[in-house]
């Protein structure tokens, strides 16, 4: 992956991604799609635990090259003193540092954020937790079938006995807020603030993501309360002759209708309708293909691919075509030589097992 000129409203924005897995990962493809020049840590030679799960080909997953896109990678052992050290070195000249791990783990590597403001007072340090700092569950190995079952969207999802949503959803919806804060507290910086420690956990983003509709019955204390049933009963999935349709509970049968025949019909008379794509007819969808949202591009290992663009677009700050994802280690010497570090030092770190 060649580096180019960074273009978009992030760029000159330095951000160290010491995550693993999806939500740290996903926040930080959102700076880096934005314009920001992200440099991922992993452990050298197996990389990211996420660049083993699911689809794949020649070895790169679908699902890594998404949220790791447009990145720099690094190979580092943090538990050799000296591959720590090396991060340490890298965060004094980012302004952005992002950690997912249990909490206390980075402060036992010497990384936390007590350690790093030491010497850069002006750091925006983001700690991702699955259920926070405190309380029974603090310590617990989180993903995000466990934040499913606490914040009640498994209840919601019941017709009848409790279902999981069929998505990341929490993992995905904390890495937008991370995304957000992170940007809130450079634009705070900007303004004065300073650097500062940003603390949020899966379960928060979670209840917060479903409050507004899924707890509405749940948010007034006391009587006289007018219940609702819940947002979704007024919605359904119907049947046509050749597919389906999603629009608001229409009371009527649509069975002897073509799934076009019947979608055009609603929307002449006002009412929201979609026809309910495969996975698979998503990116042939009419819609999609005008909006240009899927986008084409060759990944070295991974050969032809399509991937979503940046949703959000900048008039006044164009965002450039998304870099693929970075091998293990790929920019290990182009960084460390950013650092200074001389080719016989770089050599005797990897022989220690520090760098790869």
């Amino acid at each position: 992956m060649n580096k180019l000129k960074s273009t978009g409203p992030l760029a000159g924005v330095k951000v160290l991604d010491l995550c693993s897995v999806v939500s740290g990962p996903m926040a930080a493809v959102i700076l880096a799609d934005q314009g920001a020049d992200v440099i991922k840590v992993e452990p050298p030679g197996w990389g990211d635990g996420i660049r083993q799960l699911g689809a794949s080909r020649n070895g790169l997953s679908a699902i890594f090259a998404m949220i790791n896109r447009n990145k720099r990678s690094i190979g580092l052992n943090l538990k050799h003193p000296d591959g720590a050290r090396i991060a340490s070195r890298l965060a004094q000249d980012a302004d952005v540092v992002i950690q997912n791990y249990r909490p206390g783990k980075m402060d036992k590597l010497g990384l936390g954020y007590n350690d790093l403001k030491q010497d850069h007072a002006e750091l925006i340090y983001a700690s991702i937790s699955g259920m926070g700092e405190i309380g029974p569950y603090s310590e617990q190995r989180v993903y995000d079938y466990v934040i499913q079952g606490i914040s009640g969207v498994v209840d919601a999802q019941s017709t009848g006995e409790p279902k999981m949503v069929r998505t990341i959803i929490y993992d995905k919806v904390t890495a937008l807020i991370a995304a957000q804060g992170i940007t809130a507290a450079l634009f705070a910086r900007g303004n004065g603030a300073g650097g500062q420690h940003i603390k949020l956990s899966m379960l928060d983003a979670g209840i917060y993501f479903n409050w507004p509709d899924l707890m509405w019955n749940y948010s007034f204390e006391g009587d006289d309360v007018q219940y609702a049933g819940d947002l979704a009963d007024m919605y359904e999935v119907s049947k046509t002759r050749d597919g389906h349709i999603v629009s608001h509970h229409l009371g009527a049968d649509t069975s002897s209708y073509s799934t076009d025949e019947i979608v055009d019909l609603l929307a002449e008379n006002g009412i929201p309708v979609a026809k309910a794509n495969s996975r698979a007819d998503v990116m042939n969808d009419p819609q999609v293909l005008a909006m240009g949202i899927i986008e084409s591009s060759q990944h070295p290992r991974g050969g032809h691919m399509l991937l979503p663009r940046t949703p959000v677009r900048f008039e006044g700050t164009p965002t450039k075509p998304h870099l693929v994802s970075p091998e293990v280690g790929e920019h290990t010497v182009e960084i460390l030589t950013e650092l200074g570090m001389t080719s016989k030092e770089m050599d005797t770190l990897a022989n220690q097992g520090a760098i790869g």
